[in-house]
């Protein structure tokens, strides 16, 4: 009886690991299937001359968040499976032990890890699925957006980057300020001029941001926009403006040490990209901490 008891307990054993080997193999082969279209997408997205049907730099963070998690998931995979096998060898070889040993304890002490092997196997495909629902909702998100933004950009509100540079200087700070009115934000001055001490724009949010803007516009579209202009703008915006969100908005982009300082200082930048994103394309600025904006 003692032997028949250990012969059932060997066979539930190795029925059990191999069970989980083979589950355990099968999503490693997903999630490595599912890995390598991740990194080609990733190549393509990197590839400028391939037209992108979502937002290039939007599919690519989410591919790249989807890649980290596959990453770890494929580490966690062939890691179980080694264990597995591991656990499989054991119980193959044991049957002749535990019937030297009349052992009468059921299950034997293989059965534990192997539970936990199929506890954890659970959780990994239930976190594979949860990785794919999210950038699968992120992917959704990113057509809607994409779909927005081009009904916009046929609208007649959008203003393209060639457009925006043939402007006069304080054709762009009228711009700057409809942008701003288009948002939702009340214009309190639409235009610089003498002695307005770096504030082209004032406007006040709906929660009482005050928000003071320098526009830089410039004919070269490979000009950029220095420190000392970031600096000098620093030295009014808040103090002699109360400036909550001081923002330097420019054509161009901007200088490492301009982004050093405007980081320093707490200075939003609004650059030729997230410019393109606000007037071409219709996204809202978003306001988030004081001295700092999005576009999405």
């Amino acid at each position: 009886m003692v032997d028949l008891e250990a012969a059932f307990a060997w066979v539930s054993e190795g029925r059990l690991a191999d069970e989980l080997l083979a589950g355990w193999r099968r999503l490693g082969e997903e999630v490595k299937a599912e890995l390598a279209r991740c990194l080609e997408t990733v190549r393509t997205l990197k590839d400028a001359t391939v037209p992108q049907g979502t937002l290039r730099y939007g599919r690519c963070a989410a591919e790249k968040i989807l890649q980290g998690d596959l990453q770890e998931l494929v580490s966690l995979t062939d890691k179980a499976v080694q264990l597995c096998e591991q656990a499989r060898h054991e119980v193959i070889t044991d049957l002749g032990r535990l019937i030297r040993e009349r052992r009468t304890q059921f299950p034997s002490a293989k059965a534990a890890p192997l539970g936990e092997l199929l506890e954890e196997l659970k959780r990994a495909r239930a976190r594979y699925a949860s990785s794919l629902a999210a950038y699968r909702d992120e992917l959704q998100q990113l057509a809607e957006e994409t779909q927005r933004r081009q009904q916009y950009l046929r609208s007649d509100a959008s203003v393209g980057l060639d457009e925006i540079r043939a402007l006069s200087g304080q054709q762009f700070e009228g711009l700057i300020a409809s942008l701003l009115e288009r948002d939702g934000h009340k214009v309190l001055r639409a235009h610089g001029g003498a002695g307005d001490r770096g504030a082209d724009v004032i406007a006040l949010g709906e929660n009482g941001e005050r928000i003071v803007v320098q526009c830089k516009l410039r004919r070269n579209p490979s000009a950029k926009i220095g420190s000392p202009e970031v600096q000098t703008f620093n030295g009014t915006a808040r103090p002699d403006h109360r400036a909550t969100h001081p923002i330097v908005v420019t054509n161009v982009h901007f200088t490492q040490e301009a982004e050093a300082a405007a980081a320093r200082y707490g200075i939003a930048l609004v650059d030729r990209s997230a410019l393109r994103t606000w007037a071409t394309f219709g996204k809202p600025l978003k306001l988030e901490t004081p001295g700092t904006v999005g576009t999405g």
